[in-house]
Order: C-alpha cells, then structure tokens, then sequence
C-alpha cells in the first residue's frame, strides 16, 4: 500500500530517506530551500516531487498540502537547529500526523518532543553507539537500537549455549532475553521453538534490555575458530 511522506531537507540523511521510501514505492515529496541542489537532484529522483521552498513559512508548507500526508520526516542539517525546530512546529500545526525530527543535541531533542515531534532521532550518536558496540563484543554482528532502554542484537551462538535447547537455557527467566529468530549455520532463518536446540555456528537474534545484552555472554569474544 502506497503512503505519502514529506521529507525536509536534503543531506545526505535525507536524501537516504527519501531514495528508501521512493523504492518501496511511495509518493515522496522532498523540500530542501536550497534552489541549486534540487535541480541537481532532479535526474537521479525523476519519481520524487522535489520543491525548493522555505519550510519554515507555515504558509508556504499549507500551500503544498503537507496536511494530507501520512508522515513527515525533519532532518535539516546540523547547522540550521532553529530551522529544524520552526518546521516541526509548523507541521504540528498544520495537523501531519506522524513526525520524525532529527536532533544534533539532547537538549535539542527535547525542544523537539515539545513542540510536536513525535520521534526524535540523533543519527550520529545512534550510529556511534551501535558501532561502539559491535567493536567491543566482537560475536555481535548486529546491533539495532530499539528507542528507551531496548535493543536487538544478531550474534553467533555463545560456547556455554551449544548443545542446549532454548526451553533448557530458560533465557527469558534466568537473563530477561527472548530468542526471536534462529538461522543454523547453511540453513534458512527461522522463528524459533522451546525445542530449538542451538548448536555451534548458528545465528541468533536476541532481544532485551541494552544492560542485560551488555552482560550477557552474546557480548563476550567470539566462539572458537571464528573471528
């Protein structure tokens, strides 16, 4: 089902935005108040509407019909934070239902929350942390940040899992984690059962609180003999 989406301002976040949702195969409609960079834009997004317009201008943001949209997503660049709040507060009043607002600070975030974002997102710091995380546990090959205290994580199996079955590791009880998928090593993903026995090479995804995750031996070096 195709959505509409508004995406304001053009960086490089944005214009990742808005090449996803464009091949997902929904309307976008992408406004930077840079003149040059739109027309620069034009061939590589023949499918975006792309306008060149102050999104600070309550006025002007009505006369694009924004209200109609399903979502709006604010990720004006670092260097225009009162840019970046002004439109937030402009959409809020103009009735879009859903906003995502980029922030470059926490307090920036806040401003952001209180004048009508629904999600706040700070791409830098989410990126460095996950980073940081895969960096220090070196058996994490993936690591998605859920929002508040929750995240994701892919990892080959632990040593002290192997040969175990989820009911006998009993993980929700004992460590607060819940196995929500399991890949065996040359075979096809899968949701697991409490009969799921993990074995040597396999792939899980774990969810949980980030400190439980941190603590727990998904966390630890790598099984024997990968790297």
């Amino acid at each position: 089902m195709s959505h509409q989406f508004l995406v304001v301002g053009l960086g490089r976040l944005g214009i990742a935005m808005v090449n996803t949702l464009d091949s997902l195969g929904h309307e976008v409609l992408a406004v930077d108040a840079k003149e040059d960079l739109i027309q620069a834009l034009a061939d590589d997004l023949p499918n975006v509407h792309l306008v060149a317009a102050d999104a600070t201008d309550e006025e002007v943001l009505r006369g694009l019909n924004v209200e109609h949209f399903d979502a709006a997503a604010v990720v004006i660049g670092e260097n225009h934070v009162e840019a970046g709040i002004l439109t937030t507060a402009n959409l809020k009043e103009i009735g879009v239902p859903m906003i995502v607002a980029r922030a470059t600070s926490k307090l920036h975030a806040r401003v952001l929350e209180r004048v009508g974002a629904d999600r706040v997102i700070q791409p830098e710091r989410e990126m460095g942390e996950q980073v940081a995380r895969v960096l220090a546990s070196p058996a994490v090959l993936d690591y998605v940040d859920l929002g508040e205290d929750e995240a994701l994580i892919e990892a080959h199996v632990p040593e002290q899992w192997v040969g175990k079955s989820l009911s006998e590791l009993s993980l929700s009880r004992n460590l607060g984690l819940t196995v929500v998928a399991h890949k065996p090593q040359g075979g096809a993903g899968a949701l697991p059962t409490g009969d799921t026995i993990l074995k040597e090479g396999d792939l899980i995804v774990v969810g949980g609180s980030k400190k439980t995750l941190d603590d727990s031996p998904l966390s630890g070096p790598p099984p024997k003999g990968r790297k």
